[in-house]
């Protein structure tokens, strides 16, 4: 009984000392670990992209240009504009040449002083410095005689050879004539279109009835026998 005693004594002794200690022991280690700093998490790694969106990264990556490619497309639109302007200079030359030659070159002309009127068709011009006379007949008409007579329409003959004549000598007077040279330059006689102060000779003298125009003549001179016979001038005055 009484070793019952002792140890229940024992225990409970040991149970309020163990009751003391436990205590104290957590207040030391909260001590001790109040003067630890925490550990650092680690850091969290990235997130990791979607699949979709590292395949359009590496798609969309500028890809280094190729030397050769980048070259040829620089030089192809140059090479482009060259071919063009020699194909155009080159269209220009022929356009050019063949104007040239389907327009003549307009003809040699001369002005000669002292004119002096053979008949009402017909020039004559003496050469500076020399003893020889260049004839001139007015080309594009039929022109009268210098002594050649008409009838007008109550029989009455009249020199109309003389007045025809007359008409041009006063119609040029002392001025200079100019006259286009044939083809292979002034020759003793030639046919050629002549003008004074810019009239020509040939259709001035038509217009005043003093001439007829030749069949193949231009259109102009049958219209200005037209209008001299219809106004009664020169050879048409006496029907």
């Amino acid at each position: 009984m009484k070793l019952l005693s002792l140890l229940l004594s024992l225990l409970l002794g040991a149970a309020v000392l163990f009751s003391f200690l436990r205590p104290w022991e957590g207040m030391r280690s909260r001590e001790s670990g109040a003067g630890k700093e925490p550990a650092a998490a680690p850091d969290a790694a990235p997130p990791a992209l979607p699949e979709r969106d590292a395949t359009s990264a590496v798609n969309t990556a500028p890809k280094p240009a190729d030397p050769d490619v980048a070259g040829a497309t620089r030089a192809e639109p140059t090479t482009h504009l060259l071919a063009r302007e020699q194909a155009e200079a080159q269209r220009s030359a022929a356009l050019e040449d063949k104007s040239h030659a389907t327009t003549p070159a307009p003809p040699e002309t001369k002005l000669y002083f002292k004119v002096k009127v053979r008949d009402a068709g017909t020039l004559e011009a003496g050469l500076p410095k020399a003893e020889t006379v260049v004839v001139i007949r007015l080309d594009g008409i039929a022109p009268r005689a210098a002594d050649e007579t008409c009838k007008k329409g109550d029989g009455t003959i009249w020199p109309c050879g003389a007045q025809a004549r007359g008409a041009l000598v006063h119609l040029i007077r002392t001025r200079a004539v100019t006259c286009t040279l044939p083809p292979g330059g002034e020759v003793p006689e030639f046919a050629a279109r002549c003008s004074v102060m810019g009239q020509d000779l040939s259709a001035w003298l038509v217009r005043q009835g003093w001439a007829t125009p030749k069949e193949d003549a231009e259109p102009a001179l049958t219209e200005a026998l037209h209008a001299a016979k219809t106004e009664r001038l020169g050879l048409w005055s006496g029907e």
